[in-house]
């Protein structure tokens, strides 16, 4: 029988622990020491909504799940769960299309599914799985784009009482007409690879502040990127530092009409 038990990000998996997987929404991931090796399998299922909660499980693994070798325990005393970005840039929509004035400025916040990762007590990373596989869509234009990660969640207006689950990671972003022209999008792209992730003090997942910025051509934006967490999360603990280096701004791609080739 499976059992819930307290779950905390950056726990630790040691031999002989009576805990032998985890749950989040429809993924599920077990391990077992076989031969003195680290051993790891996952099973997705399909479910119509998403969970509330991360249960631990302390019940041996469904028998047509597939195995594979990470390392020995010898090696690898323990493993770390940690959650991980997309590896690759994710674009969503808002609620419904923009148009903003000259000067004018919005908050929105992005709820943007992570993977699960185990790492060595060394911070090696020895396997990675996304809770909600996501589709492929192309960014920008068919001869100056880039391959992404489409989200059919959609990004929110309000940052109160969001409703997010726990297989999420909560990006906000800030969007400003700099230019002295009307500003309209349908998508946003969210460099994720700039990002870090933080754990507030009731366990929910959150990420530093992306700026989108628009002085002119609105194919092109500057990003910047805050370096702490947001003023509003409380007792937030840094668990993932960004993949690459987010201080100063970039003109990249943020903003754009329509939808993709894949969507």
């Amino acid at each position: 029988m499976n059992t819930a038990h307290t779950f905390h990000w950056q726990y630790h998996i040691e031999p002989g622990s009576k805990i032998q997987g985890f749950r989040l929404d429809g993924l599920s991931v077990y391990w077992q020491v076989k031969e003195g090796d680290w051993i790891v399998g996952s099973l997705r299922q399909n479910l119509e909504e998403e969970s509330s909660k991360f249960e631990l499980l302390d019940s041996e693994a469904p028998e047509n799940i597939s195995w594979r070798r990470l390392a020995s325990v010898e090696d690898v005393p323990s493993l770390k769960v940690l959650p991980a970005f997309p590896n690759r840039a994710v674009v969503v929509r808002p609620e419904f299309p923009y148009t903003l004035i000259p000067g004018e400025r919005v908050n929105i916040f992005v709820g943007v599914p992570l993977s699960i990762t185990l790492l060595t007590p060394k911070g090696l990373k020895l396997f990675e799985e996304p809770v909600h596989p996501l589709s492929n869509t192309w960014f920008g234009s068919p001869t100056d784009g880039e391959l992404c990660y489409a989200m059919r969640t959609l990004a929110r207006r309000e940052g109160e009482n969001l409703d997010f689950g726990p297989a999420r990671i909560i990006c906000p972003v800030r969007i400003r007409n700099q230019s002295k022209e009307t500003l309209s999008f349908e998508r946003l792209c969210l460099r994720v690879q700039f990002l870090n992730i933080y754990e507030n003090g009731n366990h929910r997942l959150w990420a530093n502040e992306s700026s989108v910025m628009v002085r002119g051509d609105e194919s092109w934006s500057r990003l910047a990127f805050a370096s702490k967490a947001p003023t509003y999360v409380k007792d937030p603990t840094l668990l993932v530092q960004g993949k690459e280096d987010a201080r100063g701004t970039f003109l990249i791609r943020a903003l754009n009409e329509g939808k993709g080739f894949f969507q």
